[in-house]
Parts: structure tokens; C-alpha cells; sequence
């Protein structure tokens, strides 16, 4: 978002008291489609996943101001990657986001797909845009710790109440085509690989004969954000999931560094627009580095009738060395019982 557009508006000082907040998983419900429906929904369970508990538990901010967006046509954005990546630049406490809906709020505090669950929500929370900027005294809050306290908010500024069950529905299973095998765009990460973003800079820029007696170059910098690989094809930036320029205006470039078989395969639903969850039996462990280019068949994307490239998952099995298995799994479904318009301040 850029800093320079936002405006300064008075926050309200908010002073949480004891409650006990509910914690959840989101609801995918997009594993509901043609491939059949879940089984019926089991008990309640107190589900509390392990991120939230590493966290800390319940967190607030101390000041929250927010403000509907008028203009549904305004820019929208946010200071904090709202995946589910566990990299992010300190904000010194601080959550910005403009013409951010309710949906999207979600997805970021429950640290899952916020795509997937739409339909447990009333229409305005996933049209309407909302102008937040919120603050905590803890200056140095982990992207985990901002999810709580925005799951706060939302139960207190919002009214949201939740419950949840347990589901069994139809998924994929991501599994190796050849044990051990794996495509060029999947690799380790290297060891001692520091995933210094200036470091990966100065690895992809060439180097410069200066010639006998020339003066020590200057240290280098990182190279401005059109340098979005390096030269082996897999982005320069680490630990979170990087959205590179495709070969064709169609098609869609993914990739990203030093992460885990859960976080690549966690994204491949809403990637694939596969309408299922998907789960890694890979049996692959450590951190990888990962890329694939495919064409981008989600909705509201324009394929012309002549595109050439890949699908999803020809580009999983031809590029990565992986395929799509249908299983099924047991996932914890979040439902939205309520949830109302903040008052603005």
C-alpha cells in the first residue's frame, strides 16, 4: 500500500476485558462441488491449531480506527501479506489496510484460504471495503501475533461469532510421479543459502570486468523490483510466495524459497482453482525452493481461445515432478453464526 495515500484519522482506544475468544480453521467450502458432498458434520470440537498457541493466544490492539471505503472502485491494499506465509516486514505494531473486505480480514486472522468459505458470510462482508489502521504498544509483533490481534478485532468491532465442526470431504492428495524424482522447478534449498535479499541481489547481477587499476566498485544494492529472479529461474526473495511475470499475459508464475512441502502444497487449491483441499504426501522434509508457470484458469481471468501453455496440473507433473490424487480428508469447517457493520470512528 503506499504510505503517502494514507490518511491519518483519530483512533478510538480500546480497552479489551476478559473473554474467551473462539479459534478456528477455515471452511473450504469449495471441496463441496461436483465430486460429491461432505459427510454429514460430526460434533463441535474445541479446535485450537498449534500456530495460535505458539503465538501466545488471545492478543488486542490498544487503538483501532476504521472507516468504510465509499468508493467501491478504490485501490485496496494492506501493510502485512495476508497469506499464510509466516514472513513479513515489521510494521512497528501498526495494520494498515484500505477498501480491505471483511472476507479478506478473515483470511489473514485465521491464517487459511479466505476464498473458501464466502458463503457463510452475508454479502457486504465480501463486497464491501473497509479503511483500518490499528495499533499495538508491542512495536515488534510477529505476522502470527498481528493475526490474533486482527481476530480480535474482528469479534469485537465486528460482532463476529463462530462455531465449528469437523467435516470429511473429498481432496487431493499431492504425491511425488517418481520416488525421489523431482522436476526442475523443485529443488532443496541450498544449504548455508543465508536467503539475504541483498545477497540473492548481488548473486543475479552479472558480473563487471573493471580492468587493472580500477577502483573497488561500490557495495552493491538490491536491484529494483523488475529483477524478480535470479538466474536460475526461482525468485530472489525467501520465506513467502512470490508472484512473478508470466511468459504470456495468461499466464500465471509462481514461486517462492526456503519453504516447507506444507506451505508449496497449502497454496495449490486456490492456485489451481481446484475446488478441493489439498493435503502433502510427499514424504518430502526440510525447506525447498519451488516454481512453476501454468496457465491462470480462474475465474474472471481471460484465456484466449488460441493459449498455448500448460494447466495447473500438467505444469505440476511436467515442471515439479508431481501429480493429483483424490483422497479424502477431515478438515475443520469454520461457519459464521454472526456478523454486523462496525460503528465508524
Amino acid at each position: 500500500m503506499n504510505e503517502e495515500n494514507w490518511q491519518t484519522r483519530p483512533l478510538r482506544e480500546i480497552r479489551p476485558g476478559p473473554r474467551i475468544f473462539p479459534l478456528a480453521a477455515f471452511l473450504f467450502l469449495a471441496a463441496l462441488g461436483a465430486a460429491g458432498q461432505p459427510a454429514p458434520p460430526q460434533a463441535q470440537t474445541t479446535y485450537v491449531p498449534d500456530w495460535q498457541i505458539a503465538a501466545g493466544g488471545h492478543m488486542a490492539f490498544d487503538v483501532i480506527s476504521i472507516h468504510p471505503e465509499k468508493n467501491p472502485d478504490a485501490d485496496s491494499g494492506v501493510n502485512v501479506p495476508y497469506g499464510p506465509e509466516n514472513t513479513y516486514t515489521d510494521t512497528g505494531g501498526v495494520f494498515r489496510a484500505t477498501n480491505w473486505p471483511v472476507f479478506r480480514l478473515m483470511g489473514f486472522a485465521f491464517k487459511g484460504v479466505g476464498n473458501h468459505f464466502h458463503d457463510t458470510l452475508p454479502d457486504w462482508a465480501v463486497s464491501e471495503g473497509f479503511n483500518i489502521e490499528a495499533r499495538s504498544d508491542n512495536p515488534h509483533p510477529t505476522k502470527d501475533q498481528m493475526r490474533l490481534m486482527v481476530q480480535a478485532m474482528l469479534f469485537d468491532r465486528f460482532g463476529l461469532k463462530i462455531h465449528y465442526e469437523e467435516h470429511t470431504v473429498p481432496a487431493y492428495a499431492v504425491v511425488l510421479i517418481k520416488p525421489g524424482v523431482l522436476g526442475p522447478g523443485l529443488r532443496p534449498h541450498p544449504a548455508g543459502d543465508s536467503c539475504s535479499g541483498v545477497a540473492a541481489a548481488v548473486r543475479e547481477r552479472p558480473a563487471v570486468d573493471q580492468g587493472a587499476g580500477a577502483q573497488p566498485a561500490a557495495p552493491a544494492v538490491p536491484p529494483p523490483p523488475s529483477y524478480a529472479t535470479l538466474p536460475d529461474g526461482f525468485p530472489i526473495r525467501c520465506g513467502t510466495y512470490v508472484n512473478m511475470p508470466g511468459s504470456q499475459p495468461y499466464m500465471r508464475h509462481e514461486g517462492g524459497r526456503d519453504l516447507t512441502m506444507a506451505q508449496i502444497v497449502g497454496t495449490f487449491s486456490g492456485m489451481g482453482n481446484l475446488g478441493r483441499p489439498v493435503v502433502d504426501q510427499t514424504g518430502l522434509t526440510g525447506t525447498y525452493d519451488w516454481v512453476m508457470e501454468f496457465i491462470d484458469e480462474r475465474e474472471g481471468h481471460f484465456v484466449p481461445p488460441d493459449a498455448e501453455g500448460l494447466s495447473f496440473t500438467g505444469a505440476l507433473e511436467k515442471q515439479v515432478g508431481m501429480k493429483l490424487a483424490p483422497t479424502k480428508t477431515t478438515i475443520e469447517t469454520l461457519i459464521v453464526d454472526h456478523i454486523e457493520r462496525p460503528t465508524e470512528n
